[in-house]
């Protein structure tokens, strides 16, 4: 949890930093439809990482605004998937490390009320997409990680493999414009990586919570 407060900590100072500049936003700025970014943050649930992404919008009419937004979350690694290798693990008397990695595409819609305090632009934002879900298992003996086939162990894809599966995306943040073109963003996004039975017999889906700070454009 520190380190998501440092994260939320550092977001705040970049901001106040930023506010230095002139206050109001040029008429180019204002009539700007598209914009990137690209972020970086942290992944927090049964697991702590990082992650990085990126984003790319175009504004339509009113609040509206269409996205798309891409990354890599580096383990969002569940209890379930903890318990499924710690089986093996203890029968072959070994010990287990899980993790899920994954790289995700989603897209969907951004609504932006009016902005508060002329400077920061709040949004909320729903997308669904597609998420490529990589489950590593390593298995240790003696504090020594062995290769799997030496403990006469044949792992499948619920622990060694990749997976194809759907994942929602919920979330908001505050955009800080700066310098014109450019722009702050805070945001927090709850993705949830839905199961596949079809391929992994008793299946479970997945919680990840991102906690991130982008800076981007418009143009």
């Amino acid at each position: 949890m520190m380190r998501f407060a440092r994260i939320v900590s550092c977001v705040v100072i970049l901001l106040v930093a930023l506010a230095a500049p002139g206050r109001a936003q040029t008429a180019a700025a204002d009539a700007s439809r598209y914009y990137a970014e690209f972020n970086v943050g942290a992944t927090f649930g049964h697991k702590s990482s990082g992650s990085v992404g990126g984003e790319a919008g175009y504004k339509l009419t009113g609040p509206y605004t269409v996205f798309v937004e891409g990354g890599r979350m580096f383990n969002v690694g569940t209890s379930d998937l903890d318990q499924r290798a710690t089986l093996i693990a203890n029968a072959v008397g070994a010990t287990a490390s899980s993790s899920y990695k994954v790289n995700f595409l989603d897209g969907g819609i951004r609504y932006e009320p009016t902005a508060m305090l002329s400077m920061l632009h709040p949004y909320l934002a729903v997308g669904f997409g597609w998420a490529q879900v990589k489950a590593e298992t390593a298995f240790a003996v003696n504090g020594t990680t062995v290769p799997p086939e030496t403990l006469g162990v044949a792992l499948g894809d619920d622990l060694n493999g990749t997976v194809s599966k759907a994942i929602l995306v919920i979330g908001g943040g505050v955009t800080y414009p700066f310098a014109s073109r450019y722009f702050v963003d805070g945001s927090y996004r709850y993705g949830r990586i839905f199961p596949r039975t079809g391929v992994i017999e008793n299946d479970s889906g997945i919680n990840t919570n991102r906690l991130q700070v982008g800076i981007g454009a418009r143009f």
